[in-house]
């Protein structure tokens, strides 16, 4: 599969109307599809427009896809795009973080791309390239850069913060993430999603403290 075109430029605003709408159309037939069935002729029947406009928009199946998951994973990122973030209290800042992560880890339709992921992903190998440079990858970086930055302040003590990084997502994600997602449980409700928040940020702050 060659790499889809990146999105075009200067949009008109029906044209980025119409470009939502099959994004939209799009996470809804993958997830219920799957990435293999999903015809590009059924999501643009459901959104509306033309082939011939998806092609320009995205330039195939797997550029709709890669348009997709980066605006989905848009979310996570923003806790960590915030003005000042590095004068922010960093536990406060930890907390938006993982508030956001794992909001994100317990929506459904997030949760139905990890299962598409995992479950096509070896027939179609550019599925988790994508999944993985357009989400996981630019949150590790950029939580690793954070994380180094109140390590060489004496903040918290975490020399390799990319290590440190890939623990806190684990710690975010944890038993419930895999419960969920699996069927095993159903989605947590607000208490327990604040809970699970809570815990995580101080048992990370607890791992990355100083020593004394």
């Amino acid at each position: 599969m060659k790499p889809a075109p990146p999105p075009p430029a200067d949009l008109s605003p029906r044209m980025e109307a119409r470009r939502q709408a099959m994004i939209d159309s799009a996470a809804a037939i993958f997830f219920e599809q799957g990435f293999e069935r999903a015809s590009l002729s059924a999501i643009v029947r459901r959104s509306g427009g033309s082939l011939t406009t998806l092609y320009q928009l995205f330039g195939n199946k797997e550029g709709l896809f890669e348009a997709m998951v980066t605006q989905r994973c848009g979310d996570v990122l923003e806790p960590l795009a915030v003005p000042e973030m590095e004068a922010r209290c960093p536990r406060e800042t930890l907390t938006r973080l993982a508030r956001a992560l794992a909001g994100v880890l317990m929506d459904g339709e997030a949760q139905g791309l990890w299962r598409m992921v995992m479950g096509e992903g070896i027939k179609f190998p550019r599925l988790p390239e994508i999944y993985f440079r357009c989400g996981p990858d630019p949150f590790l970086a950029k939580l690793s850069a954070y994380l180094a930055g109140l390590h060489e302040k004496g903040v918290v003590h975490c020399p390799d913060s990319r290590w440190a990084a890939q623990a806190f997502a684990v710690l975010v994600e944890g038993e419930l993430f895999f419960r969920t997602v699996t069927g095993m449980r159903p989605l947590p409700d607000a208490a327990e999603m604040d809970a699970h928040v809570e815990a995580t940020v101080a048992g990370f702050m607890r791992m990355v403290a100083p020593s004394s």
